[in-house]
């Protein structure tokens, strides 16, 4: 008798089996891996990474990968790009790590424990483990980093982010999870949200002491559909000299109590600080949005 086994397209997206099931394949780890290297690539450049395939079967792969909203894809004139969305492998690696590290967690504080309570007992203190910084700095290697630095005038100036999740609620809750400063700071690093939420009008995120950490202006807002601002990190007096991004949220009703919440951050500025700390934030961020907006909980290192 043979067992039925579901296809990827038969089970909800935010089932873990999807991701599982999407990932088995090692062709679609090859374009995964491909789109880890170079984001955003066009279709027909991803079809020359498995070129013992043809088209059609690299768009069956691409196909599964979106089912299971590992990827994501842009229309731009007559091209089509395909962006990384890493956010259910983030989802599944804590659905299976959190236990392990919250258990590993334990054991290494009661090892401490243990240890400092044995050298107390003896008289000892902890030794300083910490090594001296010895290293010289090497003029020509310097050199050779700020040549390596100086941008191509070929290469993009800026780049595009985009991570989607599924989350089991309607378009209100998910919403209000968004603009309402008191859960805000439940699950945005702590932040909470401030605007009259009006086209034009500015938002701001502030920490619990009251300094801004990102602000912007908004450019396009439709209450429970789409919310969308320019965006400037304001945690630090380095990213926030950089240019101004743009950051958009788009909330599309699957079913009555599911949404599927699109981040898009856009004009990321190549080479900056900002670039190199907001790369991967999105996905970061929605799957805090969704832990909280499912369970009422704060992500670890999101409160």
């Amino acid at each position: 008798m043979t067992k039925w086994s579901p296809n990827v397209g038969d089970m909800p997206a935010d089932d873990p089996e999807v991701t599982i099931r999407a990932l088995a394949d090692p062709h679609r780890r090859a374009l995964l891996d491909a789109l880890r290297e170079a984001d955003g690539r066009p279709v027909r450049e991803l079809e020359s990474v498995l070129p013992e395939l043809g088209r059609h079967a690299v768009l069956k792969h691409l196909r599964v990968l979106a089912d299971a909203e590992l990827v994501t894809t842009r229309k731009v004139g007559r091209s089509r790009y395909v962006q990384l969305n890493p956010v259910p492998i983030v989802d599944l690696a804590r659905r299976w790590l959190d236990d392990y590290a919250a258990v590993a967690g334990l054991a290494l504080s009661r090892l401490r424990d243990h240890v400092e309570s044995d050298l107390a007992n003896q008289g000892a203190t902890m030794p300083d483990t910490t090594v001296p910084n010895t290293t010289v700095p090497n003029a020509a290697s310097s050199t050779a980093e700020r040549t390596a630095n100086v941008p191509n005038a070929n290469e993009p100036t800026t780049r595009t982010l985009v991570a989607t999740v599924v989350i089991s609620a309607p378009p209100q809750q998910v919403w209000a999870a968004i603009t309402d400063p008191e859960q805000t700071r439940r699950w945005f690093f702590g932040g909470l949200v401030r605007s009259d939420w009006s086209v034009g009008a500015p938002i701001e995120w502030l920490d619990a002491d009251g300094a801004s950490l990102i602000a912007g202006e908004i450019t396009a807002i439709e209450p429970e559909v789409r919310l969308a601002h320019t965006f400037r990190a304001t945690w630090s007096a380095e990213t926030a000299a950089d240019p101004a991004s743009h950051y958009e949220w788009a909330l599309q009703q699957l079913q009555p109590d599911v949404t599927r919440v699109t981040v898009t951050h856009t004009d990321v500025p190549v080479g900056t600080r900002t670039e190199q700390q907001v790369d991967g934030g999105a996905s970061l961020v929605i799957s805090s949005l969704k832990t909280f907006v499912e369970t009422g909980r704060t992500m670890p290192g999101m409160g």
